[in-house]
């Protein structure tokens, strides 16, 4: 189970963002014969379903990521590397900390590539 405390975003906008994304293959009724109607884990990158695909049977996770979460992030990592210079020179530290959060930032953002997580999984 995931341990972050976040509480859960609406289902309704949950199927709102598979529905837009599934819409080639038919919706979510296209792809999954059942989704659970609530969240079975919920962190605050986004929050997971599980449901049956409609084309095999098996069952899986359906992972939804958190509405506006990429803008969010990428705001934040923007003033982390603003503020990076300044806080290398007060502090005196040795490292590119500008690298340092633009390695960080780079893995972080690939976190939310759910996408390339299906085809890896």
């Amino acid at each position: 189970k995931l341990q972050d405390a976040v509480p859960p975003f609406p289902t309704e906008e949950a199927l709102e963002i598979l529905n837009g994304e599934l819409r080639p293959q038919g919706g979510v009724s296209g792809v999954f014969e059942t989704i659970s109607p609530e969240p079975v884990a919920s962190a605050s990158l986004g929050q997971v379903y599980r449901a049956t695909l409609r084309s095999s049977g098996k069952e899986v996770a359906v992972k939804v990521q958190r509405p506006g979460i990429l803008p969010s992030i990428s705001l934040d990592m923007h003033i982390l590397r603003l503020l990076a210079p300044y806080i290398q020179q007060s502090k005196n530290l040795n490292s590119d900390l500008v690298g340092l959060l633009d390695q960080w930032g780079e893995r972080f953002v690939a976190e939310l590539d759910y996408q390339r997580e299906a085809e890896n999984g």
